[in-house]
């Protein structure tokens, strides 16, 4: 009997292509436009994996997700994001979630099946091996170990410009963020600051020197008052020897941090500032969005110049040309994106 798989996706050319694939691999399809209907269906049909892009009308993949992992009569199905190489940053929100995999479009057709294939065998393995022995993880309770790592810890609260930990220092706990930012960066020669990372509410942050065993190789510092769960190295690492899930979960985010780091060299070396600023606004935007909060950015200047790799008086020139075109708004909480849809236009 073949699997069926359900796939999520509002790009019309871009189902059909994927529906296509699978069906000469003797997959069954079902096929939905959007996450509202998606999740339904999901409810409904009970599929053997689920596909599932991330930027969606109605119903975005995070939405989709959330509902059926709080169900448990879907919560044991793999789920795996579709995302655009530009949108790599949102796939880390996913895996923070749960989510069993991605796959970066445009994607190779063999790499589609093969994480298919990978997904549905572990899935059948931990069905037989739970019914026999109990020896391995339930998706259920592989999230439950993912995510008590940061429950019932001890919280510390920094304030803006403190920090989290200093280049050179040796590493003792994995931070969890429950509340606010953190940015990671590193200090040149010169005396310039480049931000290697910006961290928000439901990220872990400084597992890397945890498992290299090195120190920190650059700096961490609120961005604003920021509440932390702290969990100590010995903790972390237990679990992460113990569980090939958890493991594979950080092995995850660590694969998603590469290709953000690969994205922005690329971005770097091709885009203009014009469109690193405009890229850059959208995803500190769109993360205060996830976070419960609306299109204002209060980040600081200073901090957006080195994040994008550019002189802050090439970041102001370029705030005052989006505001003249009525892409943004300056005020005193920060600059508010007027016209998303414009900003995104000038990425492509």
């Amino acid at each position: 009997m073949s699997n069926t798989i359900l796939l999520i996706e509002d790009n019309a050319n871009m189902a059909d292509n994927i529906a296509s694939i699978l069906e000469l691999a003797h997959y069954k399809v079902l096929l939905a436009s959007n996450g509202k209907v998606g999740a339904a269906m999901a409810q409904q049909h009970h599929p053997d994996l689920i596909l599932c892009d991330i930027a969606m009308p109605e119903l975005d993949g995070f939405g989709v997700f959330h509902i059926l992992n709080s169900d448990p009569d879907t919560a044991d199905i793999p789920f795996v994001f579709l995302t655009a190489r530009s949108d790599v940053k949102d796939v880390r929100t996913g895996m923070n979630m749960g989510a069993d995999d991605y796959i970066t479009k445009p994607f190779d057709e063999l790499d589609l099946l093969k994480v298919i294939d990978v997904r549905l065998k572990k899935k059948a393995r931990g069905g037989k091996e739970s019914e026999s022995s109990n020896a391995s993880f339930s998706k259920t309770k592989e999230l439950r170990e993912f995510h008590k790592l940061s429950e019932n810890r001890p919280v510390r609260t920094f304030r803006k410009k403190d920090f989290l930990f200093m280049e050179g220092q040796s590493p003792n706990d994995l931070f969890f963020i429950n509340k606010g930012s953190v940015k990671t960066y590193k200090i040149n020669y010169d005396g310039k600051e480049l931000i290697t990372r910006m961290y928000h509410a439901g990220e872990f942050l400084g597992y890397v020197p945890l498992l290299e065993e090195k120190p920190y190789s650059e700096n961490a510092e609120a961005l604003e008052e920021t509440e932390v769960a702290i969990i100590p190295k010995d903790d972390f690492l237990s679990l992460i020897y113990s569980s090939k899930d958890v493991a594979r979960k950080f092995l995850m985010l660590l694969s998603v941090s590469l290709d953000e780091n690969e994205k922005r060299l690329l971005d770097l070396a091709y885009q203009s500032v014009r469109q690193r600023v405009a890229g850059t606004l959208l995803q500190i935007a769109s993360k205060n969005v996830e976070s419960g909060g609306d299109l204002t950015i209060t980040m600081a200047r200073r901090d957006i110049a080195n994040l994008i790799g550019t002189a802050i008086e090439s970041l102001n020139r370029t705030l005052i040309d989006f505001k003249e075109e009525g892409l943004i708004q300056m005020t005193d909480a920060g600059l508010k994106i007027l016209d998303r849809h414009k900003l995104e236009s000038l990425l492509r």
